[in-house]
């Protein structure tokens, strides 16, 4: 059967890929990006939206919606700047002092648990496969 090519009613491999991704994404608890704005806002104190922006080269919609759930789970704090009353700088709560001082976790296998060790082995030489495919095509494509 051609990679394309799945039986009625089969999920596309992709989106299964996708939705796993997501899963584990979520399981290991912070995304990378949220780990470079504590990382950043710790390294200088405090930095404007804007600032954020251009230092994580992200969507201004994208980095809006990070930082309001950022906020809302306590980990930054927005205020008015002192100088500029129409700028809002961003800073880190105790709680995102705290998690800026955490090392950072790379995440858990306890979901592959569900993996027989022959199954994960196999399971890595797929994704290594696909990630060598990626990088020639980088390569390839710059």
């Amino acid at each position: 059967m051609d990679e394309n090519e799945r039986t009625e009613g089969e999920e596309p491999l992709h989106a299964l890929f996708l939705r796993c991704s997501s899963i584990l994404s979520r399981r290991i608890g912070r995304s990378a990006t949220r780990r470079r704005i504590i990382a950043l806002l710790d390294e200088r104190g405090e930095l404007t939206q804007g600032e954020l922006q251009k230092n994580l080269g992200i969507q201004a919609g994208s980095l809006s919606e990070l930082v309001s759930r950022m906020e809302k789970f306590g980990v930054l704090e927005r205020e008015a700047d002192s100088r500029d009353k129409r700028r809002l700088v961003l800073r880190l709560t105790e709680e995102g002092k705290r998690r800026a001082a955490q090392p950072v976790e790379m995440g858990d296998d306890r979901l592959f648990a569900a993996l027989t060790g022959e199954e994960r082995e196999e399971l890595r030489r797929m994704l290594r496969r696909i990630d060598d495919a990626h990088e020639r095509w980088r390569r390839e494509n710059p």
